[in-house]
């Protein structure tokens, strides 16, 4: 690990925005210019670069008098984030993905949030989609949920409901961050979710129901890797199951396995479609041994025998 531009002395920054980076050189210059263009006055931008081989570093050169910038081999994405916690400055961490963008408005929308609120420990922000309406709406989480969350918080059992949690739309206080050990770096992709289930056990999480950033889909994705999610998705409940136990009984334990029966079933179809029938097999009787009166998990034990 190294440092590839000079470390900033003088102020303190208020906020540090932590962007990783492997082989984006197609979006990371637009990534750049839009969080470097916040109308937030006091922050810096930290980009750790796993191991990019595609000359992602000669783009990054242009903004190195405006970036602080680190180079690592690769190590995966959780852990060049948790590099660019270790190194920042600021008392708030900012995620965010260096093929996204931020809005204008994106830091200073979370850090006024956890400003008025010093209970809470985490804020959340929506996001909408670069392209435009997908799956039916304009925004990742949906009008009508977006608002119970800002009016509610956000509770253990959102965020196993559905994908509350983006860390593109995320500011933490950095001692909480610290105090939890950071992200597991065994994830690879569910990290953020991960992350979450260790905050909200013991401290407040907030959500703004603003739009904070624009989520770009390309082929690149790898969120879209089903098969990597669930296996993840399924090792997160392992997790709360050995070190929250308590949560079992808030979510409800029917509930709770329901959830388990759902990552299996869904690990299931993404091994059908990779044409790993034996897989597919042992995955659906998991979710059946979960949920045994579910006909549907039964009618697709008969489809894929």
């Amino acid at each position: 690990m190294r440092f590839e531009a000079p470390v900033h002395q003088g102020k303190v920054p208020v906020a540090s925005v932590v962007i990783p980076t492997y082989n984006r050189k197609t979006y990371i210059r637009e990534t750049l210019d839009s969080v470097l263009e916040q109308s937030f006055p006091d922050f810096e931008v930290i980009v750790v670069d796993d191991g990019s081989t595609d000359g992602t570093h000669e783009v990054i050169q242009p903004y190195l008098d405006r970036i602080r910038y680190i180079r690592q081999q690769n190590r995966g994405a959780a852990a060049a984030r948790n590099i660019g916690v270790r190194n920042a400055r600021g008392a708030y961490i900012a995620f965010m993905d260096s093929d996204d963008l931020s809005v204008p408005e994106h830091l200073q929308i979370l850090y006024d949030f956890l400003a008025r609120n010093p209970e809470y420990a985490m804020v959340i922000g929506n996001g909408a989609y670069l392209e435009g309406r997908f799956h039916n709406r304009s925004t990742v989480i949906a009008a009508r949920r977006a608002a119970q969350l800002a009016q509610r918080g956000v509770t253990l059992r959102d965020v196993f409901d559905g994908r509350v949690v983006r860390l593109q739309g995320v500011m933490a206080r950095k001692s909480v961050l610290e105090e939890i050990g950071l992200l597991d770096e065994w994830f690879r992709i569910s990290y953020d979710l991960d992350l979450t289930l260790r905050i909200v056990k013991n401290h407040r999480v907030g959500f703004v129901n603003q739009v904070v950033y624009l989520y770009r889909k390309h082929g690149g994705n790898i969120s879209a890797d089903d098969e990597l999610r669930s296996r993840e998705n399924l090792r997160a409940l392992d997790k709360v199951m050995s070190d929250y136990p308590e949560a079992v009984d808030f979510i409800g334990r029917h509930a709770f396995f329901r959830l388990y029966a759902h990552r299996y079933y869904r690990l299931a179809k993404a091994l059908a479609e990779k044409g790993d029938m034996r897989g597919t097999r042992e995955a659906i009787q998991q979710a059946i041994s979960f949920c045994p009166f579910s006909l549907k998990y039964r009618l697709y034990q008969l489809r894929w025998t």
